[in-house]
């Protein structure tokens, strides 16, 4: 952990100065700082469950084009040596392999998932491979 924090440290000191001395000031780049993440997390509440945890996403707007057609990991994990902009036209040919790969896990596009879990629980609170004797 404390190494992790040596590393982590001198980096965040770096962007503060680095804030500082720029024209942007500190609450405008916490703003920016907090969209990005926001955006972020749409890829990471997909992709964060026990099984299948590869999603797909059909889509091929701007999400799509600002998480560099990530939407098609599972086929990047197949194929990690092809361009992401080649990924989309790959998953066409092959679809229903890389579907069963990741059982199925797929949603047809972003609106679908906003659609789908904007104010209801994904998947259950405990987590899916927890067993209890109790």
């Amino acid at each position: 952990m404390l190494r992790g924090w040596g590393v982590h440290l001198p980096g965040f000191a770096l962007v503060l100065v680095s804030v500082s001395v720029s024209a942007m000031t500190g609450w405008v780049y916490l703003a920016a700082c907090y969209a990005a993440l926001s955006v972020l997390e749409i890829r990471m509440f997909l992709e964060h469950q026990a099984r299948a945890r590869t999603v797909i996403v059909e889509d091929r707007g701007l999400l799509a084009f600002l998480f560099l057609d990530n939407n098609f990991h599972v086929v990047h994990h197949m194929h990690p040596r092809v361009p992401w902009y080649r990924l989309p036209a790959l998953y066409r040919v092959h679809r229903e392999r890389y579907l069963t790969c990741n059982e199925g896990y797929r949603y047809g596009s972003y609106r679908e998932v906003f659609a789908r879990h904007f104010l209801k629980a994904k998947d259950p609170v405990p987590h899916p491979l927890w067993f209890s004797d109790r």
